[in-house]
């Protein structure tokens, strides 16, 4: 079989693999091929299942290995799927896979590295979301995630600040001569 992460839930631990450490909460809606997936986070261990999270927070690091399973309740057929981040303003939509093919298993496993750099910030939610269709049907889920650390850890704070001052700088400098008009 093709490398099988035609699971929605495979491609949300993905995410959260890409998401690192920081508050997650997974919701999954199931089709009709019931799928299941979770993770477990090799820097402290801590094991996330998508079917039970729920809306519980979870923090994740900012790099890590995630051990990710998931199945579906019935072979598959032909499949595809994708799995994507949609990281808070500046940033844009990350797309971090696509899958598709046929296969008969029911599951499948696999270890996935993710490295969220420096410029996104800690300490502001995200969502990862995917969705997995087959000839049975379709499941979809997401995952919202916080980086764990405060907002100052981020070198896109800083310079984020600077220019709010220099911004500032600016329109008072602009505005002087009106000040001094209206005091004149």
């Amino acid at each position: 079989m093709r490398r099988a992460r035609w699971l929605l839930p495979i491609g949300m631990i993905a995410l959260v693999v890409a998401g690192s450490a920081g508050r997650t909460s997974a919701q999954l809606e199931p089709g009709g091929n019931n799928c299941s997936g979770s993770g477990v986070f090799r820097s402290d261990g801590q094991s996330v299942d998508a079917q039970t999270i729920g809306e519980t927070v979870v923090e994740i690091e900012r790099k890590d290995t995630v051990d990710w399973k998931g199945s579906v309740s019935s072979a598959p057929g032909a499949y595809s799927g994708s799995i994507a981040v949609d990281l808070p303003p500046p940033f844009s939509k990350l797309n971090i896979d696509s899958w598709g093919g046929k296969t008969e298993k029911t599951q499948n496993a696999g270890a996935r590295d993710y490295d969220l750099g420096s410029f996104v910030p800690a300490g502001v939610e995200f969502q990862v979301a995917g969705s997995h269709t087959d000839e049975v049907g379709t499941c979809s889920g997401h995952v919202k995630l916080e980086i764990r650390g405060g907002a100052f850890d981020s070198p896109a704070t800083a310079i984020s600040l600077g220019a709010t001052v220099v911004t500032a700088a600016g329109l008072l400098g602009t505005l002087r001569p009106l000040f001094r008009r209206a005091v004149g």
